[in-house]
């Protein structure tokens, strides 16, 4: 069974880990392109700023996903430098499980806002959803120029946020019984 999480584990990390990594490629390409052409020819895309914001709003939620489960998240230290291991262990997996609650509000929350303002325009993508949609022939594409794609990156953050937490309190679990409980090192 613990071969089983750490294996799901990896490979939820290796995922989360190459989107984020995508995603910073994808907006620094877009951020150096405008960049270039606006000093060249004095345009840049109009779509470029605003999708440059929401690829690193998916950006950060891949990434935090990530820092929870690799344990690199800000963490206070201060007092619980003095708990025992035994006790160490069991305010992380409580903190583990109220992070899978908060990550289930957070997806909760980002899908009601998501349906309530998904449907609004996005003003600087909606000519590129035209254009998309003209192009390729498929009415679907116009979502791309709404604001519920990247509206519902904080329903997906959340969603992202409770798999980590859960995959991290299975991976707590599963080594109570491979500790003997003495002075805490690192969990």
């Amino acid at each position: 069974m613990s071969s089983i999480i750490q294996r799901s584990t990896g490979i939820f990390t290796r995922l989360c880990a190459g989107a984020a990594s995508l995603c910073m490629f994808l907006l620094f390409s877009i951020v150096f392109t405008n960049a270039i052409r606006r000093y060249t020819i004095g345009k840049s895309f109009t779509w470029g700023d605003e999708l440059s914001i929401f690829i690193a709003i998916y950006g950060v939620m891949f990434a935090s996903a990530v820092a929870y489960i690799q344990d690199r998240h800000i963490r206070f230290t201060m007092l619980v430098g003095f708990l025992s291991r035994k006790w160490l262990h069991m305010l992380y997996c409580f903190v583990d499980l109220m992070m899978v609650a908060i990550g289930g509000l957070l997806a909760y929350s980002g899908w009601m806002f998501t349906l309530k303002r998904g449907g609004m325009e996005v003003s600087g993508l909606i000519t590129l959803a035209k254009t998309l949609r003209s192009l390729t022939g498929w009415e679907n594409m116009i979502v791309f120029g709404h604001y519920f794609p990247y509206q519902a990156a904080i329903c997906f953050g959340g969603i992202l946020l409770a798999i980590a937490a859960c995959l991290k309190l299975c991976l707590r679990v599963t080594e109570i019984g491979k500790r003997s409980w003495g002075k805490h090192e690192d969990l």
